[in-house]
Formats: structure tokens, C-alpha cells, sequence
């Protein structure tokens, strides 16, 4: 495995911060007979589990050497846990002048310059609700919005991961110099994720007791609600406290197989060498996924943010504890109409890929002055994406109506048991009623409490160690299975189900290369000097979907009908020229060697990224929500650059290493994934969205320097002379980003890049023993130019210790023992949307391997 960290015209194109390559071994590569094993198991603290993972490699060859056979498996088997404590986003209240300002006391939490002359949320009620961008009513009263904790709440996500791998390659020389390879490797991968909720809903500035100023409330002087009580009555089934706790297991299965074949062969001659290679190979991804909520209404919930790390802890009120089964069967509050006591929803998924790629390089030797070789080469990728995730009952171009796959199952309490309808002409119903005589048995057969010491590191204080949660024990007692079945994610009735999308990418690229060597002035130089041009056409079919919501039939509920689905296609085709260039100078031969390098590259978006899915809901509710979207992007631009370096290194010995380089870039596009952006005339019609969608970055200049070095102590006497040590830190800056904060207009830095990052690794190699301890630090980074309260989201920065111990076992079969551990320090993560607006803050635990390895 190579990594490069500049661009050179043969290099497959997508690389941004660099490109790895990796070439695996093939079989005539042999100079011996190999059986190598290694078996290891991993422990992860969190869930107090062992997991077993293991290698085999064996190759031999055959024929007086003329027939090679390499073959590898490999097992893993791993248990991961994370927990979570989440506001999830940050929300503002600004639909009408009553609602915006909470505890009324004027004060202007994002000033709008267009309204200097106004100081109270009832003056903007004279101003047009249809000014100029920025000018609106809307907008004067979101001056006065204080940021509120969405949907405060502890989560707890468990995977348990199995992969199997295989793969075998045979290797024949057919001469001294041509040789033919056949290699095939299949993968399957089964995850089963297993994911817990625990949240008070706060969507709503219905939600909160507002009563009296706001009297039970707690602001900061950023204007962040840090501290209330949620409402004390419920006038509509899912406003003030109604259905406002819900507690939820999501059960999460896929299964992921894929396969690849690959034809190839070498030419190697005196002054040329040829390759080629070809490779087939496709991967089918399964997945189901099932959610069970349970739901109670608890007035007067007292919610509480830590003032420095803004934590979320839930203090209930007398009568109402959510470890108890009667808070759901018995609220202490009266709700009228029929709340959803309890919640079912299956959605499944399949997802087929293929990829077909053709290859073939060739490096001729010229041996004429400076030029001493020049490559070329061409590429050829197809690629296809399919996917079924039917979300919506529609009818096809013959009239046929088509149900969804997925089933959401909402109870209700009533004097009747009843099922789900499903009409064999129309949509599937979505409610049906229990008695309370059901519903007790079911909380009393399907729950069960989540594992226990919820995050056991700092930050956690005030959280319960585990909770109550539903589960999916006998449940065929309780709900209709007979239609949560995979198959109809393909086809219901003999009709087939519309795929939510198809993509194809094509790519074609052709390269020429030189490379070239001579003297200047008494020093060495060598480098190169190319283009690379790449032509890329995408085709693809998504979905539009409308949803409206509606007055429900009962007061103060609303509901969500779909009014549309169909397709949409787009086809977008674009070409690229990549010069690069690359040189080094021996300032002191073999000492001291200056690099400079410069290049333009290109990285394309994510297929699935370009498809015209659309799945939009209109506020025909009567309400003051917005209109919302989530969407692909077709008109997303891949990320291009101009990219420069320059670097120093200094050989004082064979040991040790010292260099220093800065670097350049000079990025045109980049993308941003999941960005949601306000007020989108998304149609062109004058109707406006709050879009959730990957955008364009319009550009970016980052300025980096990027210091190394690394030693090995043999000048100190044994057993010191084992010591060495491995240093590098990089500072990154980014200046005219083109991304601005959509509350205050301040530019924003670069997603994902940190202005310090660095790593320290201190190893001892000698004799038996071999220990390797390595620090990994960055600091903070932006991580969305906004979510819902249209603030940033950034991640604090981080920083984690990781150590490997392995024990040589001299003359017996080339053993070794190693023990191995990750996240030393128990570092967790967090993210906020600035101040001490956190989203989540999340803690993964530390692992530990142990294993052997064995090499014959």
C-alpha cells in the first residue's frame, strides 16, 4: 500500500487530500511457500462482550515456478455500542408575534438591520408577509426567536457486525515475460443494529408552559433556553403534553453481498511493460428495518441543560416515572380525541450495484536525454445503482394501484380490538385500536430495560442507567404480520414496485505521462509530467413525492396524506482536463531533497447524490409550518481543484527523517452533504421550501504548512537502541470559503477541515518485543453550514490513544502474541451549533484486542 499526496496523470481520479493505492500480492511474487494465520478476538468495554476475528493466507507455487496460487479468507466478527446525549437540532418559534418572543421581553436575539425601527414582535405585524428576501414579516419576528432544544433525549445504538471474505487468485507464466492472472473474491457482510430512544418532544412552542412570562424558564445570555417545564395540559392529541415522551427500539438488519472477478495480465520486456486488467463485479444489499414506539402524555416534564455542555436531564413529575408500564396505560393528564398510545413501522430496502472496469497501462523506456520513459494508459467504468424502497402507494402508468411495502401501525385505545385495512384497491390503512386490556398485556409481554451503565464517562450525570423500552417479544400476538414481508419491496400482486431510484455512471479517461531525469547546475533532478482526461456521464431516475398535511379529524391533530408520486429522469455528461506535474532536486544528494508538485483534480459526486428524488410535504393544515423538502441535487458540481506543494527533506541518516512542505489549494467546487436551506423556490413556480439537500460549495482557498519527522534512537547503547519516535502536525487555513452563517452572514470555515491536527507515535523495536503507542489530535471543525435553527454545526475537537503490544516468539513457526488497545483516554465526541447549543455528545468506548499470529 502506497500513499501519495500529490496527483500524477496515471493515478485513477477522486483523490482530494491524497490517494492510497493498493496492489495486492499476486502468486508468482512468492519466493517460498506461505501459510500464515492469524486469530485474534476483540473486547469491547461497553457491552462486556468477546468477539472472535481471524486470517488465513497460503500460496504456493507450482510447475518450476511457472503456475502460482495465492488464496486468502478472512472472519470478523465485532460488537460496537455508542450512547448518546442528543438535543438533536436547535429550533426557533417565530410563526406568529405571540409565539416568537417566549418570556416577552423584546429583546432582539438575531438583530435584521431591515428593522432597526422596530422593538417588539406585535410592530412587525404591519410589515408584508411578502417583502424582499430577508424583509419579510417572517423575518422581523425571527429577530426575537429564542434557540430551543428540539427533541432533548439519550440514545443507545448496539451493532453486532459479521463479515466473511474470500478470495483466490491463480497466476500462470505463460513466458519469461508475459504471465496471465484469474482472481475472484466474494464478501458478505450481516449487521444487525439494535437502536434505543428516550426523548421529550419539543417541536413546538405549544410544547413548552409558557405561561407567565415563560415563568419556568431558564435563558442564557445567548438567548438559548437552557431550563423549563413542558406544558401542563394537552389540548390535542400531540400538542401541549400529549403523546410528548415517547420512548422507541428500532431493530435494524441488513445483509450485504458482493462479488468480484478480474481477469488481468502482465507484459514485462526490456525497454516496455504492459498491463491490463479487467474486473466484473456486483453487490446486492438487503436490509430491514423496524421501529416500535411507545408513547405517554406527561404534563409539567421539568427539562434541564447543563449550563457549560448543554446536556439535556428529564426531571417527571409525582405520578408519572416512563420505567413504569402505568405512566402509558394511565396519563396523568387528560387528552382528548385518541392519541397513538403505541407505534409499529417496517421499512425494507434492497439495493443492487454493479461496476464493470477495464484498464490497461504501458510504460516505454526512451532513454533519450532528459526523458527516460513515457506512460500511457486508458480507463473504462461503467456503474450502475438500483434501489427499492418503496415509501408511498401509488398508481402506474396502466392504472394499476401499487401499495407501499412499508407498514406503519398506529394504536389507539379504543372499546375494540381491530387490524390494519388493507383494500386490495386503495392504501393501506395506517391505524387501528386496541382495548386496554390489550394494551397492558402488551406492555407487559413486550418491554424490557435497555442495557444498563448508559454512558458511563462524564457528561452522563443525571441520566438513568437504562431505561424501559418496547421490544418485539411475541409480537405476532399483538400486530398483523402477514404483510411485513421483504418481498413486496419489489413487487406487490404481480405488479412491480417503481425502484426510488436508478443511476448509471459512465467513465472513460486516458492518460500520458513523462518522466524525466537529469542534472542542473551539478544537482540531480527526477520527476514528471502529464494529463489526465476524464469524460463522465451520468443518467438517472428518481421519485417526486407530495405530501399534504391536513386537518386531522379530531381537534388539534393533523394528518399526512400523499397526494402524488411519479418519476423524474436527468442526464448530465461533463469532461475534465488534469495536467500535474512533479519534481524533486537533490540540494545534497541523497540528503537533502526538495519536492515541488502542482496538479488540478477532481472528485465526481456520489451518484445517488445526483438523483431528482424529491419527497416534499405541504402545510395545508392551516398551521404556520413551513413547506418542506428533501432532495437530491442533479445540478451538483464535482469538486475540483488546483493544488500546489512544495516541500523540504532532510536525510541526516538512514534513521531519521526531517521535512517541512506547504501547501495550496485553490478549490473551484466541493460539495456539502445534508444541508438544509430556508426559503427555496425550488419548482419555480414562487412557492417556498425548506430544502434538505446536498449542495455546491462555490469555492475555497486553504493555505497549509505540514511539518514531520521521525527517528530511530540505534545510537544509544542496548537494549535503548529499540526506542524511536514519529512526529507530524499540519496547520490548515481556509480563506473565501463562499459559506455564510444564514442567522448572522459571518463567513464559515471549510467542512471538515481542522485548523491543527497532528500525531505523535512512540515505538520500541528490538529482539522479541515490538510496542507502538500513537496520540491522533485535531482540533475543532465544521461539520454543516446549518441545520434547523439555520445555525453551524461544528465538532469539538479530539484526540485519541491508541497502543499495541506484539511478542515475537523466536524459532517457533515465526509466532508472535499481540495485545492491542483503541480510545485509551475514553475520548468521547461532541457537536453544537455553537455556544453551548449541543446536538450530541457521544461516547463509543475503548476496545481491546488480543490475538496470535503464525507464518510456516
Amino acid at each position: 500500500m502506497d500513499v501519495f499526496k500529490g496527483f500524477t496523470a496515471d493515478m485513477t481520479e477522486g483523490g482530494i487530500g491524497g490517494t492510497v493505492s493498493i496492489e495486492t500480492r499476486k502468486p508468482l511474487e512468492l519466493k517460498e511457500p506461505l501459510l500464515a494465520v492469524t486469530a485474534s478476538g476483540q473486547y469491547l468495554e461497553t457491552t462486556k462482550t468477546f468477539k472472535p476475528r481471524g486470517n488465513i493466507t497460503a500460496g504456493k507455487k507450482f510447475f518450476n515456478d511457472r503456475l502460482g496460487v495465492l488464496v486468502n479468507f478472512t472472519y470478523d466478527k465485532n460488537d460496537t455500542r455508542g450512547d448518546f446525549l442528543r438535543n438533536t437540532e436547535w429550533t426557533r418559534f417565530f410563526g406568529n408575534a405571540d409565539q416568537t418572543d417566549l418570556n416577552n421581553d423584546n429583546v432582539k436575539i438575531t438583530p435584521n438591520a431591515n428593522f432597526d425601527n422596530i422593538s417588539t414582535p406585535e410592530q412587525c405585524d404591519a410589515v408584508p408577509t411578502d417583502g424582499l428576501d430577508g424583509a419579510t414579516r417572517s423575518d422581523c419576528w425571527a429577530q426575537f426567536a429564542e434557540y430551543v432544544p428540539r427533541i432533548p433525549r439519550y440514545g443507545q445504538w448496539i451493532r453486532n457486525d459479521e463479515r466473511i471474505s474470500g478470495i483466490a487468485t491463480i497466476q500462470y507464466a505463460v513466458t519469461d515475460d508475459f504471465d496471465v492472472y484469474v482472481e475472484y473474491q466474494r464478501n458478505e457482510r450481516n449487521n444487525h443494529l439494535t437502536d434505543y430512544n428516550y426523548s421529550v418532544d419539543v417541536t413546538a412552542a405549544s410544547r413548552i408552559d409558557t405561561s407567565g412570562n415563560c415563568a419556568t424558564c431558564t435563558f442564557d445570555d445567548d438567548g438559548n433556553l437552557i431550563g423549563f417545564n413542558t406544558a401542563p395540559t394537552a389540548p390535542g392529541a400531540t400538542t401541549g403534553a400529549g403523546s410528548i415522551f415517547s420512548t422507541s427500539k428500532r431493530d435494524f438488519a441488513y445483509k450485504q453481498k458482493s462479488e468480484y472477478k478480474t481477469l488481468g495480465f502482465n507484459w514485462n520486456k526490456d525497454t516496455f511493460r504492459i498491463t491490463g486488467f479487467g474486473i466484473k463485479s456486483k453487490g446486492t444489499t438487503r436490509s430491514d428495518s423496524q421501529n416500535m414506539i411507545l408513547n405517554a402524555s406527561i404534563p409539567g416534564i421539568r427539562v434541564d441543560l447543563d449550563p457549560t455542555s448543554g446536556t439535556p436531564t428529564f426531571t417527571f413529575p409525582e405520578g408519572a416515572d416512563p420505567q413504569d408500564t402505568n405512566t402509558y396505560l394511565n396519563p396523568t393528564v387528560a387528552v382528548p380525541g385518541a392519541p397513538v398510545v403505541a407505534a409499529y413501522q417496517y421499512r425494507p430496502e434492497e439495493i443492487d450495484v454493479s461496476e464493470d472496469q477495464y484498464k490497461l497501462d504501458g510504460d516505454f523506456e526512451v532513454g533519450n536525454g532528459f526523458l527516460r520513459m513515457i506512460e500511457v494508459g486508458a480507463q473504462y467504468r461503467k456503474s450502475t445503482s438500483t434501489a427499492y424502497r418503496g415509501g408511498t402507494n401509488f398508481v402506474n402508468e396502466n392504472g394499476d394501484f401499487v401499495p407501499t411495502p412499508n407498514i406503519t401501525a398506529n394504536v389507539s385505545l379504543g372499546p375494540t380490538n381491530t387490524d390494519l385495512a388493507f383494500p386490495p384497491g386503495g392504501p393501506q390503512a395506517t391505524s387501528l385500536t386496541w382495548t386496554r386490556e390489550k394494551f397492558a398485556d402488551f406492555l407487559s409481554q413486550a418491554t424490557e430495560m435497555t442495557p444498563g451503565h448508559f454512558f458511563p464517562v462524564g457528561g452522563g450525570e443525571g441520566a438513568p442507567d437504562s431505561w424501559l423500552a418496547p421490544n418485539y417479544n411475541n409480537f405476532g400476538d399483538y400486530f398483523d404480520t402477514q404483510y411485513i414481508n421483504h418481498d413486496r419491496v419489489r413487487e406487490v400482486n404481480g405488479i412491480p414496485q417503481t425502484p426510488a431510484h436508478n443511476v448509471r455512471e459512465n467513465i472513460w479517461a486516458g492518460y500520458m505521462k513523462g518522466n524525466f531525469e537529469f542534472d542542473a547546475f551539478g544537482l540531480p533532478v527526477t520527476g514528471n509530467v502529464g494529463v489526465r482526461y476524464v469524460r463522465t456521464k451520468d443518467v438517472a431516475t428518481g421519485s417526486f413525492t407530495r405530501r399534504e398535511l391536513r386537518p386531522g379529524t379530531t381537534p388539534g391533530t393533523t394528518t399526512t396524506v400523499t397526494v402524488y408520486a411519479g418519476t423524474v429522469s436527468m442526464e448530465n455528461t461533463y469532461e475534465d482536463w488534469l495536467p500535474s506535474f512533479n519534481a524533486s532536486i537533490g540540494l545534497v544528494p541523497d540528503v537533502l531533497i526538495a519536492r515541488v508538485g502542482a496538479a488540478k483534480v477532481m472528485a465526481r459526486p456520489r451518484p445517488t447524490d445526483l438523483v431528482p428524488n424529491a419527497n416534499c410535504v405541504f402545510d395545508e393544515a392551516g398551521g404556520t409550518l413551513p413547506n418542506t423538502c428533501t432532495a437530491g441535487n442533479p445540478e451538483l458540481k464535482p469538486y475540483r481543484a488546483n493544488q500546489y506543494d512544495i516541500n523540504l527533506s532532510w536525510y541526516p541518516n538512514r534513521d531519521t527523517l526531517v521535512s517541512a512542505a506547504v501547501f495550496y489549494k485553490d478549490i473551484k467546487s466541493f460539495i456539502i452533504p445534508n444541508v438544509t436551506t430556508f426559503n427555496v423556490d425550488l419548482f419555480g413556480d414562487g412557492e417556498l421550501f425548506d430544502v434538505r439537500q446536498p449542495v455546491n460549495g462555490k469555492g475555497a482557498r486553504i493555505t497549509g504548512l505540514e511539518l514531520s519527522a521521525q527517528t530511530a534512537f540505534t545510537f544509544l547503547p542496548a537494549p535503548f537502541d529499540g526506542f524511536g519516535i514519529q512526529v507530524n502536525y499540519t496547520y490548515s487555513k481556509a480563506d473565501n470559503v463562499g459559506l455564510f452563517s444564514q442567522l448572522t452572514g459571518e463567513e464559515l470555515d471549510f467542512p471538515g477541515l481542522s485548523k491543527h491536527s497532528y500525531n505523535i507515535i512512540g515505538y520500541y523495536d528490538r529482539d522479541w518485543l515490538n510496542v507502538r503507542v500513537a496520540w491522533n489530535a485535531r482540533s475543532k471543525y465544521l461539520r454543516s453550514p446549518a441545520e434547523r435553527s439555520g445555525n453551524p454545526v461544528y465538532a469539538d475537537g479530539t484526540g485519541y490513544l491508541d497502543a499495541k503490544a506484539t511478542f515475537r516468539i523466536p524459532n517457533f513457526y515465526g509466532a508472535s502474541l499481540f495485545i492491542e488497545g483503541k480510545n485509551l483516554t475514553k475520548e468521547t465526541e461532541r457537536m453544537t451549533s455553537g455556544s453551548i447549543r449541543m446536538t450530541e455528545y457521544s461516547y463509543s468506548g475503548r476496545r481491546f484486542f488480543i490475538g496470535a499470529s503464525f507464518k510456516l
